[in-house]
C-alpha cells in the first residue's frame, strides 16, 4: 500500500514539473520598461504581410488578431521583449472563404451538392 502512494506521489511531481514549462510559454512575465513598442509590432506585422484588426495586452504578451498574407484570419501571441511568436492559430479551410465572397467550397466526392448547407 505504501508503494501505491510513493508512485502517486512521483506522478504527481512529475505531471507538476513538465506542466510548467507549456504554462510559462503562454504567459510573459518581463517588465514593461523592457518591450518594443506597439509600433515594432506594427513593423513586424507589415514585414510579414499581416493587417491588424486588433492589437492588446493578453497574459503579460502582445495579441495580434488580423489576417495573414493569403486573407486567413489569424491570433498570434508574442513576447512583447523580442516579439517572437509564442503561439499562432489560423483560421484554415473554405468556410471563412464562403462567408466572405459567398463561394461554396468544392463537394466531396459521393456526397450530395448542397448537403449539409443551412
Amino acid at each position: 500500500m505504501n508503494h501505491f502512494f510513493a508512485i502517486r506521489n512521483l506522478a504527481l511531481a512529475i505531471l507538476v514539473l513538465v506542466a510548467q514549462p507549456v504554462r510559462a510559454e503562454d504567459e510573459c512575465d518581463a517588465p514593461s520598461e523592457t518591450w518594443q513598442p506597439r509600433s515594432a509590432v506594427r513593423a513586424l506585422a507589415e514585414r510579414n504581410g499581416w493587417r491588424i484588426d486588433k492589437l492588446k495586452i493578453d497574459d503579460g504578451c502582445y495579441e495580434i488578431k488580423g489576417r495573414d498574407a493569403d486573407d486567413r484570419r489569424f491570433k498570434a501571441k508574442l513576447d512583447p521583449v523580442t516579439l517572437k511568436v509564442l503561439r499562432m492559430k489560423r483560421e484554415h479551410g473554405d468556410r471563412d472563404r464562403e462567408r466572405r465572397h459567398g463561394t461554396p467550397p468544392e463537394t466531396p466526392p459521393g456526397a450530395k451538392p448542397g448537403a449539409g448547407i443551412g
